[in-house]
């Protein structure tokens, strides 16, 4: 790959220390990049995020003005800028297990020790430009999957291929226009895979959050209400993915979901609305259920059972064929 090549890629350079920062510049430079702004703190990078002035991000780890782990966590899960999906290096002065850990649980597409030459650094961005990892999506974390095997018993995470801006600006055969609409449609891919993620946790939280609520009902919550403000995080993060997925003809559940649980974080719930909302978390787990199919099936025969009417005769043939609609969620509800 001719280093001239890299003349196209912006680059947010990010090192506290002034003399240390130009000698990484310097080391840019003679790579080839000519779009290199060099900064000492967080708040440059948050502007050019914000703004869409950059393709990859190098920094430190110790920049003032905010944590970079944090600001990179923000980014991937599409709270800073409109791209996600930006290539970043995050540099570490002191490589121990702790600090290389925190940075490739922010999302981080590589962590690289410093002093770094020139060859490094080069040998690195050949690999981010030609095989960048793809991504992977679990309840916490969005970014590069970084799993050498599969664990035996765990569930089979789908991997995500991201757009990659440093291939783009190396290419330079694509649009900015068409670069949105990749970026855009990777942003749905990541948000189908979260809103599942989240609906797992909701069953999960469930059984935590009614002795909680039970427990502050009777002014006897020592602490906070750990798993309460969880599902409630959950929740809403639910409810602002959810739109345009597959999933978005039960946002107005997950909505409701999210309403109940934060009244119940800040006053607490009557035992209706514990039972209500109790339902409702199932409901939303039950929709993202891959066994789904089945499991309506099985409610339909319940429900049959005790008399209750679930839907008409049409929707009746339909229930295990297509995914919830409002009255069959309100079946469910009743089963």
């Amino acid at each position: 790959m001719s280093m001239s090549q890299f003349s196209n890629i912006r680059v947010i350079l990010a090192e506290p220390n002034a003399q240390l920062r130009d000698s990484m510049l310097d080391c840019l430079n003679d790579l080839g990049f000519r779009d290199a702004v060099p900064t000492g703190n967080m708040s440059r990078i948050a502007h050019a995020v914000q703004h869409d002035e950059v393709d990859m991000i190098i920094a430190d780890t110790s920049l003032p003005e905010g944590d970079f782990n944090s600001f990179v966590t923000e980014l991937r899960h599409g709270h800073r800028g409109l791209n996600p999906f930006l290539v970043v290096v995050t540099l570490v002065s002191e490589p121990s297990r702790t600090a290389v850990q925190a940075a490739i649980n922010s999302g981080t597409d590589h962590v690289l020790a410093k002093p770094f030459n020139a060859e490094a650094l080069l040998g690195k961005l050949n690999e981010l430009v030609q095989a960048r990892k793809r991504f992977v999506v679990t309840s916490d974390y969005i970014g590069p999957d970084r799993r050498a095997m599969k664990r035996t018993g765990s569930m089979e995470i789908p991997l995500i291929d991201v757009p990659n801006p440093l291939h783009y600006r190396l290419g330079g055969q694509i649009s900015d226009n068409q670069i949105k609409r990749n970026v855009d449609a990777a942003v749905l891919r990541i948000n189908e895979q979260k809103v599942q993620r989240h609906a797992y946790q909701v069953g999960w939280l469930l059984d935590s959050v009614m002795p909680e609520i039970a427990a502050m009902n009777q002014g006897l919550l020592d602490g906070d209400a750990e798993n309460l403000e969880r599902l409630r995080d959950v929740a809403q993060d639910m409810c602002t993915r959810i739109k345009g997925t597959r999933y978005a003809h039960v946002a107005e559940m997950c909505l409701t979901l999210s309403r109940m649980a934060n009244q119940a974080a800040c006053k607490g719930l009557c035992d209706q609305d514990v039972k209500l909302m109790g339902r409702m978390a199932g409901i939303v787990a039950y929709v993202f259920n891959p066994e789904r199919d089945v499991l309506a099936a099985d409610y339909h025969r319940r429900a049959r059972a005790r008399g209750v009417s679930i839907v008409n005769d049409e929707a009746d043939k339909d229930l295990t064929r297509k995914a919830l609609t409002p009255m069959e969620v309100a079946a469910v509800a009743v089963g």
